[in-house]
């Protein structure tokens, strides 16, 4: 009797759920939370399948400021950011892919700092094998408040520009790079 009951409800959760499936937007039940498969914004075609996976290199997820003539000094550092995790979606205009890069993490005052407004130098570089495609160093402001040595910051490209025929192939970083700015 067990047996058949607990297949009973087995067979209806089942029929419910596939009853709720019907006429339901497939990107939908995979995220309810997304309207459709169009950035509202810009009204272009959301493509995640193809979208380039987003990676931070080597020794570019932290970015340490030490005061004047203090480098390597850990009782002169002013600041230090980190970068704790990313995310991308891309989307296609006509023959390019426009990639949306955003950065999360977090700054810290050191025993030379304290609140204020910290800038922070981010990266993103697009490659295809030896050739660069897209490279922007931006930055990004995050205040340090007054009593609280410690703020979260969160960075958006959302311009990230390249051939969508390159889709396949090329690589995609992000991560501070305390080089000079790009001029526009």
């Amino acid at each position: 009797m067990y047996n058949s009951l607990s297949r009973i409800g087995t067979a209806l959760t089942l029929a419910a759920f596939l009853a709720a499936c019907q006429g339901t937007d497939p990107a939908k039940v995979l995220n309810p939370n997304q309207g459709s498969a169009v950035d509202e914004k810009t009204q272009s075609a959301v493509i995640q399948g193809t979208c380039p996976k987003l990676a931070l290199r080597e020794g570019t997820a932290y970015f340490t400021t030490y005061a004047k003539g203090g480098d390597g000094d850990a009782s002169k550092v002013v600041h230090q950011a980190t970068i704790a995790d990313t995310t991308r979606q891309c989307r296609i205009s006509g023959n390019d892919m426009i990639m949306t890069v955003q950065a999360s993490g977090r700054v810290i005052a050191g025993p030379a700092g304290g609140p204020g407004k910290v800038d922070l130098p981010v990266r993103v570089v697009v490659r295809n094998a030896d050739t660069t495609v897209y490279s922007e160093l931006t930055k990004t402001s995050v205040e340090l408040p007054a009593g609280d040595p410690t703020a979260q910051f969160l960075f958006t490209n959302s311009t990230v520009t390249f051939p969508a025929s390159q889709a396949g192939s090329v690589k995609v970083w992000v991560g501070f790079d305390p080089g000079p700015y790009d001029t526009p």
